[in-house]
């Protein structure tokens, strides 16, 4: 940045002296394969490549009149990453949320990917999270139909509202885009992914011409990928404290290192083999029609489908037990740093059924996603009055078809869980082979579908006059509505062979409530023979050692263990669960919103030119949320209706304080986001292993927030600039959980429910921003093909409430990373380009009371990927990238490094390929 501003010296001089021409305004696109070229002449600068990418987004952000940051395209079906969820974590502000290692959702200035608004071309987004939420699925959406995309951190009254951390636009490309030239450009690649160790194939393909004496346009596209995740996970579910004598009134927690405070024992440690076996595939078209330069209609659509096929291998322990100290040997047990157990043995106290028990898992079945966004609209300028609006319809459709198998070997006479390694992570020692099926005792296989279907309609219209001359330069008013309709569907009906008391049962919800049901008996010793001649005529051992190998990751544990796959199920007959949904967790959640705004562009010469907008937004929401609830016994239908109105005023000013080159933001708004569809349901579950649960809320309000940006940005030239800002986001209202008990009226135990509550916390983020990129045109030779960006966000958080439930130290607001940067540097020229990227956060809490009541946090990640690409001639590329070079691992924790929850490998990604166009 010091070589920068050095370099910038002579114009800064210039610009005292006289106004010249903005080499932004004076840019001009060129073929791909034009060399970048500054002309002496009209100071005009011509980029293309990557180079052009950065001009683009560059003009985005400085002509926008909100706060936001932009990434474009380099060419025609070519984005700086592989997936948009990747491409955004580059953007200031913004951390990503992975899922096998693909980039699939991000929060912005800490609002988590549910509090964020998604649109494709103005419409909505929505989500095909399995449960039903708001978060987008970011790794369905194809990268290569992408212009640009724009994080829009500051609001507008013509925004749809529901953004609290801000609007992701993804902009499309459009027939008339540029000269409007025809042409037909597509890619072909392999990829790689070095855990599977298999090749999978990626095609891309999109067209565009203009017709009918050029007032026609069409443009298509099409993609089509598979992938092979391969991810592995060394997970510790829950670190619990332990009573000692549980016979005894009130909870005495087990201290062993005998320093008053309870010591943390693992729950359920288990290692887990994650295979996903994924094809993607979309389309997307549009139909433009210009008649006359002042009137433009379109009809649009996107569809985007993505088929997977899952295996997930588990081997999970069962250590909890009702007895003195929980079963643990002090003899064999050591106590390590934060009062964690770095090493326990458990003691069987009883046999079969119960006790210690460790079971071989496979979660099996499918998930297909889908999404369909269509919409037709215009704009048409009359004079000073433009008249725009637009109709849209929006569905996304969720199917989980979860089938499980699980084997277990109950009443084990010890286990022992070793965490003294260099990863903190669960070196399990068991008593048995756990690659045959000595000591198995149950075999269970269930089916456990899920539905999730969202739809959107909605109707938009807006008018805008421009008046000549005078303080005002538009005024605008508009009015949208929507209705959002989010369902949940969901089936369970399970088979068990119990070989301990000779019972096959059955277990459904035919009367609307869980009931279990013997349909045959024999005697033990044969059923238990039976499941054992199952499971070992059917299952594998696998299909690579876990973790890579102590050669290549975690030096310790078990690498192979049963792998029941869908063989064992359909050996034993997958239950059909489609008699009966489960009531208590099957609902509808309605959304109508009706807005209104009005707002007013205005600029003044005070010395500098002083631009702004500035109106209200008026949002009347009205909710119904029908389910199901345990009424006296029974199970009834029931039906809540609820609603709000939210006035929400904004106004974003911009100061051009050195023409064209430097200039000041100051922005204040109000924002809402609305509550999860799931959270506003009627809805009712139990965890009968964990005796815990949860429910929704139907009354729930929006999360509400008053947020504020003050802002410099310089613009070197075309290429380049700098940019600082302070945010400030107080949050008044926002959901979280709650806390109730619950007796189940047969059995008598008593749960801990998790409701979602309205809290009367209010949040404050105060936070700053600094990002540039810079092109080193003016070094000599090749040193002028050479680019940096970079980009470091700090957020600080006051008032949020809540603690760590064991030492009382206040935590930090969900989601919130303390730090985060982007550092890129990038060489291209005519025929080579070169680019590498880090991405990196602090940690951040996940959940502030997890499994035992510990919060869990994300500890701090980086990753390294990078990519180069040879230019054929002007119409044709090689390229090759690569993702997660360092091969850097995921990790949670519950609120110690001693304490690790999940340790997650998924290796790195190589792409191959050829782009073309004609």
């Amino acid at each position: 940045m010091a070589i920068a501003l050095l370099s910038a010296a002579p114009a800064f001089a210039q610009d005292a002296q006289q106004t010249q021409p903005d080499p932004v305004e004076e840019e001009q696109q060129q073929p791909a394969g034009t060399e970048a070229a500054d002309t002496a002449a009209g100071n005009e600068i011509v980029v293309t490549g990557i180079r052009a990418s950065l001009a683009s987004a560059l003009s985005a952000k400085r002509d926008s009149a909100q706060v936001i940051d932009a990434i474009s395209a380099e060419d025609i079906g070519k984005f700086p990453d592989k997936n948009i969820g990747e491409a955004l974590q580059r953007v200031t502000g913004v951390q990503i949320s992975r899922a096998g290692g693909e980039g699939q959702s991000i929060s912005i200035r800490g609002a988590e990917p549910a509090l964020n608004r998604v649109e494709i071309n103005g419409q909505t987004a929505l989500s095909t999270n399995v449960g039903g939420g708001r978060a987008v699925e970011f790794r369905d959406l194809p990268v290569e139909f992408v212009n640009r995309l724009e994080v829009v951190k500051s609001a507008t009254p013509d925004m749809t509202e529901g953004g609290l951390g801000g609007t992701v636009r993804i902009i499309t490309r459009r027939p008339f885009d540029g000269n409007g030239e025809s042409y037909l450009a597509g890619s072909a690649q392999g990829i790689y992914g070095d855990l599977a160790d298999r090749i999978d194939p990626k095609f891309a393909l999109i067209g565009s011409t203009l017709f009918n004496d050029d007032t026609m346009g069409v443009l298509l596209s099409a993609t089509y990928e598979e992938r092979s995740l391969w991810y592995d996970q060394l997970r510790t579910t829950g670190w619990r404290q332990i009573d000692a004598n549980p016979g005894l009134a009130g909870v005495q927690a087990l201290d062993l290192n005998n320093d008053g405070t309870g010591d943390f024992y693992p729950d359920i440690p288990r290692p887990i083999i994650n295979r996903e076996l994924t094809k993607r595939g979309s389309i997307n078209g549009i139909f433009e029609w210009r008649p006359t330069d002042d009137l433009r209609m379109f009809v649009e659509g996107t569809h985007t489908r993505s088929d997977m096929d899952l295996d997930s291998q588990f081997l999970q322990l069962g250590t909890v037990q009702n007895v003195a100290n929980g079963g643990v040997d002090p003899s064999r047990t050591t106590i390590g740093p934060d009062n964690t157990a770095s090493r326990v043995t458990f003691v069987g106290a009883t046999a079969a059924p119960g006790g210690l028990s460790a079971a071989y898992r496979n979660i099996l079945g499918t998930q297909e996603r889908r999404t369909y966004n269509a919409q037709a609209g215009f704009e048409w300028t009359t004079g000073q009055l433009t008249l725009s609006g637009r109709g849209s319809y929006a569905k996304s459709e969720a199917f989980n078809d979860e089938i499980n198998a699980t084997a277990t070997a109950q009443g084990l006479s010890e286990l022992t869980i070793d965490y003294n390694n260099d990863q903190q992570a669960p070196n399990i020692i068991l008593p048995i082979d756990p690659t045959t099926t000595q000591g198995l005792t149950q075999l269970i296989v269930l089916s456990r579908p899920r539905f999730n279907d969202q739809e959107e309609i909605s109707g938009k219209l807006d008018l805008e006059y421009e008046p000549t001359g005078g303080f005002f330069t538009s005024f605008k008013v508009g009015g949208q509505w929507r209705q959002l309709t989010a369902d949940s569907r969901y089936f369970d009906k399970s088979i068990t062979l119990d070989g301990t008391s000779g019972e096959t049962r059955v277990n459904n919800f035919d009367t609307g409530t869980s009931v279990t049901r013997a349909i045959s008996t024999e005697s033990p010793a044969a059923l238990t023979a039976r499941l054992r001649n199952i499971v070992g005529n059917n299952a594998t051992i696998g299909d690579h050692d876990f973790f890579g190998g102590a050669d290549k990751g975690f030096d310790g544990g078990i690498d192979r263990w049963l792998n029941l796959g869908l063989g064992v199920a359909n050996a034993v007959g997958i239950p059909d669960p489609y008699d009966n949904d489960v009531p208590l967790d099957t609902w509808e959640v309605t959304e109508d919103n009706w807005a209104g705004y009005a707002q007013a562009a205005f600029e003044v010469d005070l010395g500098f030119v002083l631009k702004g907008v500035a109106g209200a937004r008026v949002v009347d929401t009205k909710t119904t949320a029908n389910g199901n609830q345990i009424q006296g016994g029974d199970v009834t239908p029931v039906s809540f209706d609820g609603g709000y109105t939210e006035f929400l005023p904004s106004i974003n000013l911009t100061a051009e304080l050195i023409p064209n080159r430097l200039q000041a933001r100051a922005t204040a708004t109000e924002v809402l986001a609305r509550p999860l569809p799931q959270q506003l349901a009627p809805r009712f579950t139990l965890d009968n292993v964990g005796l815990t649960g949860s429910r929704g809320n139907p009354n729930l309000q929006p999360y509400r927030a008053r947020q504020y940006d003050l802002g410099l940005e310089y613009y070197f030239n075309n290429t380049s600039y700098f940019s600082a800002t302070y945010f400030r986001k107080e949050i008044g209202s926002f959901v979280q959980n709650g806390t109730e008990l619950y007796t189940d009226p047969v059995s008598t135990n008593v749960y801990t429910i998790t409701v979602p509550i309205n809290g009367t916390q209010e949040v404050t983020i105060n936070g700053a921003e600094v990002g540039g990129q810079y092109v080193f045109d003016f070094l000599p030779g090749i040193l002028s093909n050479i680019g940096v960006l970079a980009n470091y966000t700090f957020s600080d958080d006051s008032g949020y409430e809540e603690t760590d439930a064991f030492t009382g130290d206040p935590l930090s607001f969900p989601g919130l990373s303390r730090h985060s940067y982007n550092l890129s540097a990038f060489y291209e020229d005519d025929t080579f380009s070169l680019r590498g990227s880090y991405n990196w956060r602090s940690e951040f809490l996940i959940v502030a009371r997890g499994r035992g009541n510990n919060p869990e946090f994300g500890e701090a990640y980086g990753q390294f990927d990078a990519s180069a690409s040879y230019n054929i001639d002007e119409n044709a590329s090689l390229f090759v990238e690569a993702v997660n070079l360092t091969n850097a691992v995921r990790i949670e924790n519950a609120n110690s490094e001693y304490r690790r929850t999940i340790l997650e490998t998924f290796g790195r990604r190589f792409y191959a390929g050829m782009r073309m166009r004609f």
